[in-house]
């Protein structure tokens, strides 16, 4: 079932109700964006709620890039901006995560609450976004790598890569020291921390 048919029932002024629907979403050229699969979907003048939601969100060159679960999404009438409305937990091809909530708008993911982990690597975040290039903003993040913790403001995670770039505010702290740095670079896949503009202080 397409997410057209859906929004035009929803637009009779009438309470519609739509049992195992799939829905997918298109970029301008014709470019999957989503696709959400749930039990049930109730649709009102307004919008309408999926409860037992399975989403898969596609990556600009097209493959699955994250799907995630949940028990109920919240969409505007056409489709085009969707929240959840509980927890979230998702997967990728070298990472998962959990999140207290997700908004997807202007093809992109803002998530509150992240816990996130691939392979080594856990950190959880206060906020961030994915956009469809695999890169994951991270703001008000500690990450945990090896013996090292690590707390900073900004930070980028790169999926394809399994890369974490931290840019702004890094404090470290390990093997009895503590790290204040420009930023740093850990490639998850090469088990390997650069640091720049590093002071160290012992712990």
């Amino acid at each position: 079932m397409a997410a057209g048919l859906l929004i035009a029932l929803a637009g009779l002024g009438e309470r519609v109700r739509v049992e195992k629907p799939w829905l997918v979403a298109y970029d301008a050229e014709g470019h999957p964006l989503w696709e959400l699969l749930a039990t049930e979907v109730e649709g009102t003048t307004t919008g309408w709620t999926a409860t037992e939601v399975t989403v898969r969100i596609f990556g600009a060159d097209g493959e699955v890039a994250i799907e995630a679960h949940v028990a109920e999404l919240e969409t505007d009438a056409k489709g085009s901006r969707w929240n959840s409305t509980a927890p979230v937990e998702g997967e990728g091809a070298s990472f998962r995560f959990c999140a207290e909530g997700v908004r997807w708008e202007d093809e992109k993911l803002r998530i509150e609450g992240l816990k996130f982990e691939s392979g080594e690597l856990a950190l959880t975040a206060q906020v961030a976004t994915w956009s469809r290039d695999g890169r994951w903003h991270l703001m008000g993040a500690v990450a945990n790598y090896g013996e090292w913790e690590l707390e900073f403001s900004q930070g980028v995670y790169q999926q394809d890569k399994e890369v974490l770039e931290i840019t702004k505010g890094l404090v470290a702290r390990g093997w009895g020291w503590e790290v204040r740095a420009e930023g740093a670079e850990i490639d998850i896949s090469a088990k390997r921390v650069v640091l720049q503009g590093v002071e160290v202080v012992e712990a």
